[in-house]
C-alpha cells in the first residue's frame, strides 16, 4: 500500500514539475501553450495554479504523515501554511516584477538614478518583508507543533525543496531528476 501511494505521489509531483519546466520555457524561448520570448500569448495561470495545488496538497498530504499529525493539528498547520505561501507567492511575484523593472532601467544610455534607486529599495524591503514571513512561519510552527514535530518539520521542508529542485531540473533535461546527486538519502 505504501508502494503505491509513493507511486500516485511521484506522478503528481512529476506533472506538476514537467509543468513548472514546461512554463519556464515558455518564459524563456516559446513552448506551445506557454507564450515565449516574443510576447505570443503569457503562460497559462491556470495551469500553473493547478499545479501548485496538487504540489501544495502532496506536500501537506506528506507532512501529515512524516510529523505523524492528528487531524484537527493537520488541519490548524495546513491552514496556518497555505496563508503564509500566499503571501509569500505575492511577495515573490513582486520581487520578480521590480527585478523586471530594474533590468528596463538599466538598457537605455544613461540610467535615471531616482528610479533606480527607488527600485533597489523596493527590493529591500521585499527581503525584510520575506525574512519577517519566515520569522512568523517559525514562531506560527512552534505554536502548533511539538519540538519534535519542529524537528522533523525543519528537515522535511529542507528535503522536500531539494526534491521539488531536482524534480524540476530533471524535467528541464539539466539534471539527474529527483534523485540527482546530493538530493539526500533514499527513503524508505
Amino acid at each position: 500500500m505504501q508502494g503505491v501511494r509513493l507511486a500516485i505521489i511521484a506522478a503528481l509531483i512529476m506533472t506538476g514539475a514537467t509543468a513548472h519546466a514546461e512554463q519556464a520555457a515558455g518564459q524563456r524561448g516559446g513552448h506551445p501553450g506557454f507564450g515565449n520570448a516574443q510576447g505570443q500569448g503569457e503562460p497559462d495561470a491556470k495551469k500553473r495554479d493547478e499545479v501548485r495545488k496538487k504540489i501544495e496538497t502532496v506536500r501537506m498530504w506528506r507532512l501529515t504523515e512524516e510529523l505523524k499529525l492528528d487531524e484537527k493539528t493537520g488541519a490548524r498547520l495546513a491552514s496556518y501554511l497555505s496563508a503564509l505561501d500566499e503571501k509569500r507567492r505575492g511577495l515573490m511575484h513582486e520581487r520578480m516584477e521590480t527585478m523586471k523593472d530594474l533590468r528596463t532601467l538599466l538598457k537605455p544610455g544613461k540610467p535615471d538614478e531616482k528610479k533606480l534607486k527607488a527600485a533597489l529599495e523596493k527590493l529591500e524591503k521585499n527581503r525584510g518583508e520575506m525574512q519577517e514571513l519566515e520569522g512568523k512561519e517559525t514562531s506560527g510552527v512552534k505554536e502548533i507543533l511539538s519540538v519534535e514535530q519542529q524537528a522533523r518539520y525543519v528537515i522535511f521542508q529542507q528535503e522536500f525543496r531539494r526534491e521539488m529542485r531536482g524534480m524540476i531540473a530533471g524535467a528541464r533535461g539539466g539534471g539527474e531528476g529527483p534523485r540527482g546527486p546530493g538530493s539526500g538519502p533514499e527513503r524508505k
